[in-house]
């Protein structure tokens, strides 16, 4: 799937004086797991709000739960995305 895509800090990047289009999926899970509920407009119950684990004492498998839910939100699915990322790391 390909959109525009941003930069490191979240803005819009500009390549030759154009919006910079690519492969956006990891892009969009990003932005999924920064959000908290109510910052998307069309679906006002996503966002994990996992800021609120910073601090806590929280297992994984609550942290994991809630990503895999809200991914899910999303049509996306959080074995999927775990495993594209593992092989990344391993051959990047």
């Amino acid at each position: 799937m390909k959109d525009i895509l941003l930069d490191n800090q979240n803005d819009v990047k500009i390549s030759n004086g154009d919006f910079d289009i690519g492969k956006s999926e990891m892009q969009e899970v990003s932005l999924i797991l920064q959000s908290t509920q109510g910052e998307w407009k069309e679906t006002p119950i996503l966002g994990p709000n996992l800021y609120q684990y910073i601090k806590a004492k929280t297992d994984k498998i609550a942290i994991e739960r809630q990503m895999r839910i809200h991914l899910a939100l999303d049509n996306k699915d959080y074995d999927e995305l775990k495993t594209k990322i593992e092989t990344q790391m391993n051959h990047g």
